[in-house]
């Protein structure tokens, strides 16, 4: 298996847009004990890339049977538990199976993690199967044909500073944080509106669409509106009938108080879950004998957009090292390899605050990201271990 070598200066990128993540970190077992049943070989067959989860994972526990050295897998898991990180789960799959996993003391493989912007991601896939499924006709749609809010023959003026129309702005200029839309100060859309999908539309454009990058909550809380009026599903129940099921993973997609699905955050699933949807993209939108997801979609999603540095279609992208990262605050991230076929996944101590998965009142996410966090050393222990 070719290895990969990650430029320490790639990485140093990484540090700062992982959004982050204790638990002590002894051990000398790359699988804990509370990932259980490990098994080696699995069906007397090494596992490969046509290898797959089903209602469980299985986990080896001879990590060499993957092509895998155990004591660098353990470095990684030990840097991740060092006491000020805040980890409360890692989990390492290669050619379809848990090589490594760990949780922090009080969780284990059932305990809840949370997406933050990591959920973009998510946003992006439901966007590729709307088109493929003929919903949408391309990303390269106008926004307004899906938003009544939005006249796609919007009038303005032509005065110096006067905003642009927002009838020009396409669902790939969102995707890609270049929609030109501007920037409300001094409100935050998860604490500050009760009807976060109102507020996103209610703003103006200044620059040109496809032009300035400007990462926004608000511009991904718009998709869900298209997705929405695309798909005569909201974005939580479009992702539960065609991507959880199909995935065999359980999420919990929160909304707004009126219902929008909050598709620029907040799914809260297992680390274990996390890992399925990383594995669908490392194995090209495929699971099992399904295509889910068009490869047509994988290529375009994941590619950095023209004129970007390390952005796709709501995805974080590093050719330069072979992966692809769905990222959220506080180091709650999904890396994908799909040359190395390998998903890793990293997610912060998490508490649920209220009874209500609804971003009203008390109901509110309270995570605690790492004192301290660096990718490339994390990663770097992890695709080292590759034989």
């Amino acid at each position: 298996m070719k290895q990969i070598h990650i430029p320490f200066t790639i990485f140093l990128i990484l540090i700062l847009i992982g959004c982050g993540g204790g638990g002590d970190g002894g051990g000398n077992s790359t699988v804990e004990a509370n990932a259980p049943n490990p098994i080696t070989p699995i069906n007397n067959t090494l596992p490969s890339n046509t290898t797959w989860p089903g209602y469980t994972w299985d986990v080896l526990e001879n990590t060499e049977d993957a092509g895998m050295d155990a004591t660098k897998l353990t470095q990684a898991l030990n840097y991740a538990f060092l006491e000020s990180r805040n980890t409360q789960g890692v989990v390492v799959i290669r050619h379809g199976v848990i090589v490594a996993e760990r949780y922090k003391e009080g969780f284990d493989k059932d305990s809840l993690a949370t997406s933050w912007s990591a959920a973009k991601s998510f946003t992006s896939a439901l966007i590729g199967l709307a088109i493929d499924q003929g919903y949408i006709n391309s990303v390269d749609d106008k926004a307004c044909i899906y938003l009544t809010e939005w006249d796609c023959g919007e009038l303005v003026c032509q005065a110096i500073g006067c905003p642009l129309s927002r009838g020009e702005i396409s669902i790939r200029d969102i995707l890609e944080m270049r929609s030109g839309l501007e920037e409300k100060s001094g409100v935050s859309i998860y604490s500050g509106a009760d009807d976060q999908l109102a507020y996103s539309l209610d703003r103006l454009a200044y620059d040109a669409s496809g032009t300035k990058f400007v990462y926004s909550n608000e511009d991904s809380m718009i998709l869900g509106a298209v997705i929405k009026t695309a798909t005569g599903l909201t974005a939580k129940d479009y992702a539960e009938k065609e991507l959880f099921t199909q995935l065999g993973m359980t999420g919990d997609w929160w909304t707004d108080k009126e219902n929008n699905t909050m598709t620029y955050c907040c799914i809260d699933t297992t680390s274990r879950d996390f890992a399925r949807f990383g594995l669908l993209f490392a194995r090209q939108g495929a699971w099992n004998e399904n295509q889910i997801i068009s490869q047509e979609w994988m290529d375009e999603s994941n590619k950095v957009a023209t004129g970007l540095s390390n952005y796709g279609l709501h995805w974080w992208v590093y050719p330069s090292t072979g992966f692809i990262g769905a990222l959220g605050l506080h180091t709650n991230d999904i890396w994908v390899s799909k040359d190395l076929d390998l998903v890793v996944v990293r997610n912060s101590t998490y508490t649920k605050i209220g009874t209500d998965s609804v971003r009203t009142g008390s109901n509110i996410h309270i995570t605690s990201g790492p004192n301290s966090w660096n990718n490339t050393e994390f990663l770097t222990y992890i695709t080292s271990s590759i034989n």
